[in-house]
């Protein structure tokens, strides 16, 4: 069995303050908590507890042939021409960007699941331990939360590894997580990762 680390949509357009989503809080989000280093040192704890670290970016093709214009969410990066994969925005911030031989996960709707290869990825490295962190809390977080839930694997949230637009967002967010699966401070399983029986 293998533990994981799931990092949701971590992205240059989002949290940069040059990316074209920088307005939207998550900038501010992150330069109040300090998000990003906290996710490197967890990165490179799971890294040193031989666990696998999967990253994953929502973007889209050129002329966003993926893009489904009814989505309230999604469709306004057409308007702005974000999220395009290939370019800087669907980068990661050197900080946290994937180390060679990490799975990076393209998908085209919130949810990290669907239609993706993460499930099969998962299964072959028998994951039954999934840990996410990421943006956002509300969103894509929650989202996976409950997907990786319906899937049997056992999920717990690291609260000081995401981030949102705003602090009340971020914790409604983790209010709906706690419905299944669990929530922590990153402290508070550095030593249950540490204790894991490789």
């Amino acid at each position: 069995m293998t533990i994981a680390l799931l990092c949701i949509d971590l992205v240059n357009e989002a949290v940069d303050p040059k990316g074209k989503m920088a307005d939207r809080g998550y900038v501010e989000f992150e330069n109040n908590n300090d998000v990003l280093q906290r996710i490197r040192r967890i990165q490179d704890h799971f890294r040193e507890q031989g666990g696998l670290v999967i990253h994953t970016r929502t973007g889209f093709s050129k002329n966003y042939p993926e893009l489904a214009p009814v989505s309230p969410i999604l469709a306004p990066m057409k308007e702005m021409n974000a999220l395009k994969l290939g370019e800087w925005g669907t980068e990661f911030p050197e900080v946290i960007a994937p180390q060679e031989g990490e799975p990076v996960i393209n998908k085209h709707r919130m949810g990290p699941f669907y239609r993706t290869r993460l499930e099969i990825i998962l299964r072959s490295q028998e994951v039954k331990e999934l840990y996410i962190v990421g943006l956002s809390t509300m969103g894509s977080v929650a989202l996976s939360a409950m997907e990786a839930h319906d899937r049997d694997l056992n999920v717990c949230v690291i609260k000081d590894g995401c981030l949102d637009m705003t602090d009340e967002r971020h914790e409604l967010g983790l209010q709906f997580i706690q419905q299944c699966g669990e929530v922590k401070d990153f402290k508070d399983i550095a030593l249950r990762l540490t204790d894991f029986d490789k």
